[in-house]
């Protein structure tokens, strides 16, 4: 399993390593957003502060809690369970 070092990653380095965990573009992640491409960019290199709003609705795409993405907590499980659903082929079984 992939692991991710949390220590001294910033909020945009996170929410860029958990997306290609996710193995999303930021493309795609803007559109689950309902944003640009630009606006995901400006996130992942911290150019702009983040609402906590926002923050939920981010955890919320890339499969993983606002404390992850902060820096508070581990998401190694959160990423297991990610990836054992995403290697479920059958759709009507991942999504039950």
């Amino acid at each position: 399993m992939t692991t991710i070092n949390n220590e001294k990653k910033t909020l945009g380095e996170r929410i860029r390593e958990q997306r290609i965990l996710m193995k999303m573009t930021q493309e795609e992640l803007a559109e689950a957003l309902h944003i640009k491409k630009s606006t995901v960019s400006m996130y992942e290199n911290d150019k702009v502060d983040i609402k906590g709003s926002i923050l939920v609705e981010l955890s919320r795409a890339l499969k993983t809690s606002p404390n992850y993405l902060l820096g508070i907590e581990d998401n190694g499980e959160m990423i297991e369970i990610a990836f054992m659903l995403s290697a479920i082929k059958n759709e009507n079984i991942r999504l039950s």
